[in-house]
């Protein structure tokens, strides 16, 4: 009997590292209109990110079926694992109500839902601090304390181009501290408390970038790192290179801003995410 880790796509998690972990990602659902689509599994970003473009009418999001995740913990258990299952902010979507959902229904299964509280990569980095500790032998219990020691030290940052996607989703009302949506500023935003907030508004993505640089500075010493970009793969690269250096010994992670977070942040967003031995 081990322990497996489970989430949902919203964490923006590469493939090739879930994979690498054993970590199953419950896709979220993406829709066009009357089209649905299960998140980075029937519509990759590159499709996504044009269709976002150039389409009039916003596509929008929804958690996944209790189901999904039915499927996932009675496999997990059959197979004799146990289960810690950490998902996107409980404030932000209904993921978390559809994995409790689901582990109702399991009555003999050992299945612990966590609300991360975070968003993105932020709940990533958790996540994979959690599969690290599960792949190396950990007890579900030493797993768990894992996860929730690693949702203290996370958090994200990712620089907008404009908030009107943000506002096109109905959603800059939902974001603490966003003042004059309609001056052409850059936002920066984070996550705290559940829920996402503005840090500082910044009138070019070179001055936004530098921020955040500075902002991983403060956080060291920094146990995983991690860079994320909708559509600006060059520019995503180059800032990964600068952050380097921040943890020796260690790759920061690169990643794509999946389609689910993508609607809400729009094309052109980059972000990084951070690990530190400090918590928030």
């Amino acid at each position: 009997m081990g322990v497996r880790i489970v989430t949902d796509s919203s964490s923006d998690l590469p493939a090739s590292l879930a994979t690498e972990l054993g970590i199953t990602v419950v896709p979220c659902n993406l829709h066009f209109g009357q089209e649905t689509f299960r998140d980075s599994v029937d519509m990759d970003a590159d499709v996504f990110y044009q269709r976002l473009s150039s389409e009039s009418q916003l596509p929008t999001t929804s958690q996944p079926s209790p189901g999904a995740f039915l499927k996932v913990y009675r496999g997990l258990s059959e197979a004799g694992h146990q289960v810690v299952s950490i998902h996107v902010s409980n404030a932000l979507s209904g993921t978390v109500n559809s994995a409790l959902q689901a582990k109702e229904q399991l009555p003999g299964a050992t299945v612990e839902v966590i609300d991360s509280r975070q968003v993105s990569l932020s709940l990533g980095l958790a996540v994979t601090a959690a599969a690290r500790a599960a792949t190396s032998g950990a007890s579900f219990q030493e797993t768990l304390q894992v996860a929730r020691r690693a949702l203290e030290q996370v958090r994200f940052y990712a620089l907008l181009d404009t908030l009107e996607y943000l506002r096109r989703g109905g959603r800059v009302g939902k974001v603490k501290g966003f003042v004059g949506s309609l001056l052409r500023v850059r936002p920066l935003i984070t996550a705290r408390e559940g829920l996402v907030e503005s840090v500082t508004s910044v009138r070019s993505r070179a001055a936004g970038i530098q921020y955040m640089v500075t902002l991983a500075e403060e956080a060291a010493p920094i146990q995983q790192l991690a860079v994320m970009h909708a559509t600006t793969p060059d520019e995503a690269e180059e800032l990964a290179k600068r952050l380097s250096p921040m943890i020796p010994g260690k790759s920061v992670i690169r990643a794509r801003v999946g389609p689910v977070i993508g609607t809400h942040a729009g094309p052109g967003a980059i972000g990084i995410a951070i690990q530190s031995d400090k918590s928030q």
